[in-house]
């Protein structure tokens, strides 16, 4: 081999290795859009304490985010918002466990005079979210418990993030949201509880993945460890979210 021939492949070589080492450092995390705030929050802390890695997050509709990793999508960590959007995800990630919980709630502005949830019988405008994404589902479940609304929705939305914008943007009287979103705008929203918590109910689970490239990266490890730990799990409390072990 000539000399030529030889740095370029010792160049390529260098190249590969500095690409390899850059995934490696690079954490991708799937989550539920309930999540936003505490995540991201929980992500500038480690990356403050470790600036060598970097997290990206895809936050959306837990059923959606599943179905991207179903169909191929790289994530290193899912965070879904329920168990059936992670069973759709189980062959990337077969070990998932159950996390946190979240409860939905009607939420109003602060200045709302709506005091109860038969409110929603008068003329009042109000929304929810899809009945095919976590939040959705556990409205359901809750207005169905209950059964003193009789009215339906102005619209059912995608996302629990996309349903809390439309409350806080006026567009809707009332929105049944997880009741993080509303403790994450305390400035402007207040919310009134479900009579049956548990119909309310939305049970989070949280897995790595098991793909090579995952199984590689010890900061994908780190940072599973990391969430799945004593202080992400008090900061994620903190955050209106139920943990059953700190």
């Amino acid at each position: 081999m000539s000399l030529v021939a030889a740095l370029a492949v010792c160049l390529a070589l260098a190249g590969y290795s500095s690409a390899q080492a850059e995934s490696t450092r690079t954490v991708t995390v799937y989550a539920a859009s309930s999540l936003t705030k505490a995540y991201t929050a929980l992500g500038d802390k480690f990356m403050a304490a470790h600036p060598q890695v970097s997290i990206k997050f895809s936050f959306g509709s837990s059923t959606t985010l599943a179905s991207q990793i179903d169909a191929g999508a790289p994530a290193d960590i899912f965070a879904s918002a329920d168990t059936s959007s992670m069973t759709l995800a189980s062959s990337v990630f077969p070990a998932a466990q159950n996390y946190v919980q979240n409860q939905v709630v009607l939420a109003i502005p602060k200045g709302s005079t709506i005091t109860k949830l038969s409110d929603l019988n008068g003329k009042v405008t109000w929304l929810q979210c899809g009945h095919t994404v976590p939040c959705g589902i556990a409205a359901d479940s809750a207005l169905k418990s209950e059964g003193v609304v009789s009215t339906n929705p102005v619209s059912l939305e995608a996302t629990a993030s996309a349903a809390t914008a439309k409350l806080l943007s006026g567009a809707v009287d009332a929105a049944i949201l997880f009741k993080t979103d509303v403790v994450a705008n305390s400035d402007k929203l207040k919310y009134i509880p479900f009579s049956n918590p548990s119909a309310a109910l939305s049970q989070y689970q949280i897995g790595i993945s098991h793909s090579k490239a995952t199984t590689k990266n010890a900061w994908a490890k780190t940072f599973y460890a990391y969430l799945s730990g004593h202080s992400a799990k008090k900061f994620l409390a903190s955050a209106g979210f139920i943990v059953t072990s700190i």
